[in-house]
């Protein structure tokens, strides 16, 4: 497949594409094989793999390694993304601006967390904007021959790689199609409750930390600052719970909704 024709590409992908080679040959960590393994291992595209079929993956996967600093982006919105991101280590936020100029934060990945992958197999322009929010540590990877050149790979692995990443794609589907319903129905309290229950499941206990701090929990919401504040002490002051700065403690009288499947 012609990659010009797939992505359309223009004097500005062009310019992008030279700056992310600049920045490719300035970041790039010299990491062995064995460093990528490990690295790989964490995402959930590679999760049915073992060390052996990952080893044989890498060879048409040609994985690089980048190290970046808090607050530097990652990705920007709107332009062309030729190869899937790996969280290997860090906080990466995903985030869109609207044409208000208000910040939606869509996404929040840890280890093993990633993107790039939608974007590569519908051969369209980054929506979102990748930032790392403390020093991080990101695995490229390009599944160019995958698609483009399925005769160069082992029936078996390639089919097993296609099956685990439309696995991928689909939890993704699924996470924004909740995000959504979300967003467009449900009330500040409602979205509040439902995000809390998600960190409570995750931690496994009614006294947790978020990794969010009120700006961003607002954001990531997609409701307004003084009102998630103003329906938080609410809630408190309904004895449903408590909380201060980042750290929370559901009480007994707080619905909780069912663990996500």
């Amino acid at each position: 497949m012609n990659s010009d024709k797939r992505y359309g590409d223009t004097g500005r992908d062009k310019k992008t594409d030279s700056r992310r080679e600049k920045e490719k040959e300035k970041r790039t960590e010299i990491t062995g094989e064995n460093g990528i393994v490990e690295r790989l291992k964490a995402c959930s595209v590679f999760e049915s793999f073992d060390e052996k079929d990952i080893r044989a993956l890498i060879k048409y996967l040609h994985p690089r390694v980048s190290l970046f600093k808090k607050n530097e982006n990652i990705a920007r919105d709107g332009e062309m993304l030729y190869e899937v991101c790996i969280v290997s280590k860090g906080k990466v936020y995903l985030s869109h601006c609207d044409s208000n100029g208000n910040s939606n934060l869509i996404e929040v990945l840890g280890k093993g967390g990633s993107f790039g992958m939608v974007n590569y197999v519908g051969g369209y322009k980054l929506n979102i904007a990748a930032t790392a929010t403390e020093d991080v540590e990101v695995v490229f990877i390009s599944v160019k021959e995958f698609f483009e050149k399925p005769g160069d790979i082992p029936c078996e692995l390639h089919i097993r790689f296609l099956q685990a990443v439309s696995g991928d794609l689909a939890t993704k589907a699924q996470y924004l199609a909740k995000k959504l319903e979300e967003s467009i129905r449900r009330s500040t309290r409602e979205r509040l409750t439902d995000y809390l229950s998600h960190e409570y499941h995750k931690a496994g206990e009614r006294v947790f930390s978020i990794p969010l701090n009120r700006q961003d929990l607002a954001d990531f919401l997609f409701v307004d600052r003084s009102a998630l504040s103003a329906e938080l002490c609410k809630m408190r002051d309904e004895g449903l719970l408590k909380f201060d700065k980042s750290k929370f403690e559901l009480l007994i009288e707080m619905p909780i909704t069912e663990e996500d499947p």
